[in-house]
């Protein structure tokens, strides 16, 4: 136990700490599980963000790609057919 200095220990408590804090709160939101939805769909929020920050950025783009790709489709049929 000597071994480890001052900061290590320091670093080791903060870990622990943080664990305990993370599983308390994810047991107390298990068992207000159907009293109280909100706490569950901002973590579930909270997630889904986390997963894919550029989500609501990305969907309009993905819909301008689309829309792109329709129009280059029509251009394509066009030209074939005034060829």
């Amino acid at each position: 136990m000597n071994d480890i200095p001052f900061t290590g220990w320091v670093a080791i408590g903060i870990i622990a700490i943080l664990l305990l804090v993370t599983n308390l709160s994810l047991l107390s939101l298990l068992r207000k599980k159907n009293s109280d939805q909100s706490s569950a769909s901002i973590l579930s929020e909270t997630m889904k963000t986390l997963k894919n920050p550029w989500e609501r950025e990305d969907q309009p783009l993905q819909e301008l790609s689309e829309r792109v790709a329709r129009l280059k489709e029509l251009n394509q049929k066009k030209d074939v057919q005034n060829e």
